[in-house]
């Protein structure tokens, strides 16, 4: 009978792993809300220390990831640039071509060779002032967006069970072997005390 017992120590040491493992990962992000037991206070590590995360993440990305320099760069990268050109170009004509039919008298004289000729000679003189107008819009955009604010804020609204069902749709496979590890660890720890106690009753 003593055997059966000993032999359950490592059942019960890994079914006390795999709990503690268990309760642990829920813990990330419950209770939401702050709960009192024993005049303990606990609550979720996520929902605890949410702004905190969200002043690091913000800070992290605008750092290492996205910042109003980025954006500059692109702006100002000639692939950009060129694109605008066709952009803007195409517009010329489209409006030249819109104010020709909208006159029969003047149509008459825009034909799309004298269309394509003057949306060429516009873009030449807008070429020189493309840059200017490019840094004038970014200076605005700096001041007007704080992408450190806007993610902090994005962050701390973010509904916690939304990111709770994220967080596990991503990474529950990963959680699940942390729990089982727990279980298995314990299971080894049970095993370490019984072989411990029998090699005790065979010395002792």
């Amino acid at each position: 009978m003593k055997i059966i017992v000993l032999l359950f120590i490592p059942v019960i040491s890994a079914l006390i792993g795999w709990i503690t493992n268990f309760i642990a990962v829920r813990m990330i992000f419950r209770p939401r809300n702050e709960v009192r037991i024993l005049g303990i206070r606990i609550q979720g590590l996520i929902p605890k220390r949410k702004q905190d995360l969200a002043v690091k993440i913000a800070h992290t990305v605008e750092k290492e990831l996205i910042s109003h320099r980025d954006i500059k760069d692109a702006l100002k990268s000639e692939d950009f640039h060129l694109q605008t050109s066709d952009v803007i170009r195409e517009k010329i004509e489209d409006f030249i071509t819109a104010k020709a039919c909208s006159n029969p008298l003047v149509g008459m004289f825009i034909t799309p060779e004298i269309t394509s000729r003057l949306s060429a000679t516009f873009m030449e003189e807008l070429q020189n002032e493309i840059p200017a107008v490019m840094d004038s819009l970014l200076e605005k955009v700096e001041a007007k967006i704080d992408f450190r604010e806007i993610i902090q804020n994005k962050i701390e609204q973010f509904d916690p069970s939304k990111l709770e069902s994220i967080v596990y749709a991503i990474a529950s496979k990963e959680l699940k072997a942390i729990e089982i590890l727990g279980g298995v660890l314990g299971f080894v720890v049970g095993l370490i005390q019984l072989l411990l106690v029998f090699a005790g009753d065979i010395y002792g």
